[in-house]
């Protein structure tokens, strides 16, 4: 009776755990990263040209309840990425746009400044299943 119940227990132990996002999984996310680079003259912006996004950071959150990111993978030569072993459920992507702001000051640039602005999009993810997230174009 008593081995029963202990394996009663043990049985609703492992039925009773919720598997959340993150990895140990069998699903995927891939993407390619572009980057628009853009040249600041006068305060007008011109686009100098756009080309793969080789060396950049691509971040992963697991699940909507964070804001932090929960891993980061950097994309190959011709900006392709992959991310594997992720258990069903929502994920964020993204990436940074390196944003421009000119100061007030036209004479000298010492008030310009730039901030960084994430581009995301957000998946769901079903058991086995890769999903493309397509291209992601960043601003630098």
């Amino acid at each position: 009776m008593k081995k029963i119940i202990v394996s009663s227990f043990m049985l609703l132990a492992l039925v009773a755990c919720k598997k959340v996002e993150g990895e140990g999984g069998k699903g995927a996310i891939t993407g390619k990263v572009m980057i628009n680079q853009w040249s600041y003259i006068d305060n007008q912006a011109n686009l100098e040209g756009s080309f793969a996004g080789a060396g950049e950071d691509i971040y992963i959150i697991y699940g909507t309840e964070d804001e932090i990111y929960d891993d980061k993978i950097e994309c190959n030569f011709d900006g392709s990425f992959k991310i594997s072993y992720l258990r069903p459920g929502k994920y964020t992507i993204y990436g940074y746009n390196k944003v421009f702001h000119p100061g007030a000051s036209a004479t000298n640039n010492d008030d310009d400044y730039y901030t960084l602005e994430a581009v995301k999009k957000t998946i769901d993810l079903s058991k086995k299943e890769t999903v493309d997230v397509g291209t992601i174009t960043l601003k630098k």
